[in-house]
C-alpha cells in the first residue's frame, strides 16, 4: 500500500488517463537537492564552521565528499585533522541546526511546482525515491504544503541499500502501481541517476550548483531547470523511447 497521505485526486479525464496509462503513468524525484536545494546550504553549514575553525573546505572536497557511493565521511574527524587540535562535541550539532535554518530560507527549484501542479492535471502518479531518513523529506514537504501531492514517499529506511542500487526506484515503482518502463526519475546526483537507470526508467538529470560538475553516466536527458521543458514535453520524450531492458552493466550484472 502506497505510504504517506492521500494525494490529490487528479481530475484528468479517463481519455486522458488512458493514454497515459499506455505510457508514462509516473513521475519519480529525488528530493535533496532536486526538489529543493539542500545541498549547498549543507556546504555553506559546513563551510561556516571550518572557517570559525581557520580552516577552508574548499568546494572541490566536498563535491568529492557528496559523490562517494558510500555516503559516509566524518567531516568533523576531517576538520580535528585539518586544524590539529579537538573539536567541540556540540560543533555537528550548532551546525545541524544552522542547515535546518538555511534550508528553511530555501525556495522550490525553478520550474518544480509547476510540475507537481501539471502532473496533478494529467493524471500521473507523484513519489520521491530519496536516500535520506524517513522524516526529513515528509516534513520539509509537509512545512510547504506539498506532501498531499506525492502518493508514495521512499526511504532510505526502506532498503538495505541505498543509491546507486536500484532497489529505491524499484520500491517506489511497485508503491505507484507502475513498471518502472512507465515512469520518469528526476536526478540531481550521480549515483541517484544510476540507480534510476539500473532500475529501469526513463531519467532527467537536473544538477544543482553543488552537482553540476560531477561525472554523470549517460541518461536520457539532461536540463540545467525543470521550467526549461514543461512536463507534457518531457511525457511526450519519455513515451517516445523504447524502454529495452538496461544492459548487464547497468543491473550490476557479471
Amino acid at each position: 500500500m502506497p505510504t504517506g497521505p492521500t494525494p490529490t485526486r487528479s481530475t484528468a479525464s479517463p481519455e486522458t488517463w488512458l493514454s497515459t496509462e499506455m505510457t508514462i503513468q509516473a513521475i519519480i524525484f529525488d528530493f535533496d537537492g532536486t526538489l529543493i536545494d539542500t545541498e549547498t546550504p549543507d556546504y555553506r553549514s559546513w563551510q561556516e564552521v571550518f572557517r570559525s575553525h581557520g580552516a577552508e573546505l574548499d568546494l572541490a572536497t566536498w563535491v568529492q565528499v557528496i559523490g562517494r557511493a558510500d555516503g559516509v565521511f566524518d567531516m568533523v574527524e576531517y576538520l580535528r585533522q585539518l586544524v590539529g587540535r579537538p573539536i567541540s562535541g556540540d560543533v555537528a550539532t550548532r551546525r545541524r541546526q544552522r542547515f535546518y535554518r538555511l534550508v528553511a530560507r530555501e525556495p522550490l527549484r525553478p520550474g518544480v511546482a509547476a510540475y507537481l501542479e501539471e502532473a496533478v492535471r494529467m493524471g500521473l502518479r507523484l513519489g520521491v525515491a530519496t536516500s535520506s531518513g524517513p522524516d526529513w523529506a515528509r516534513q520539509i514537504l509537509a512545512d510547504r504544503g506539498l506532501l498531499h501531492h506525492f502518493h508514495c514517499i521512499k526511504t532510505a529506511a526502506d532498503v538495505a541499500e541505498a543509491k546507486p542500487h536500484p532497489q529505491l526506484y524499484l520500491d517506489a515503482c511497485a508503491a505507484l502501481g507502475c513498471a518502472p518502463r512507465h515512469a520518469i526519475a528526476i536526478e540531481d546526483s550521480p549515483n541517484g541517476a544510476l540507480a534510476a537507470l539500473r532500475a529501469g526508467l526513463f531519467t532527467v538529470v537536473v544538477p544543482n550548483p553543488m552537482t553540476a560538475n560531477l561525472p554523470f553516466p549517460p541518461v536520457h536527458l539532461r536540463l540545467d531547470s525543470l521550467a526549461d521543458l514543461p512536463l507534457s514535453r518531457l511525457v511526450e520524450r519519455a513515451a517516445a523511447v523504447a524502454h529495452e531492458p538496461s544492459p548487464p552493466f547497468l543491473r550490476g550484472e557479471a
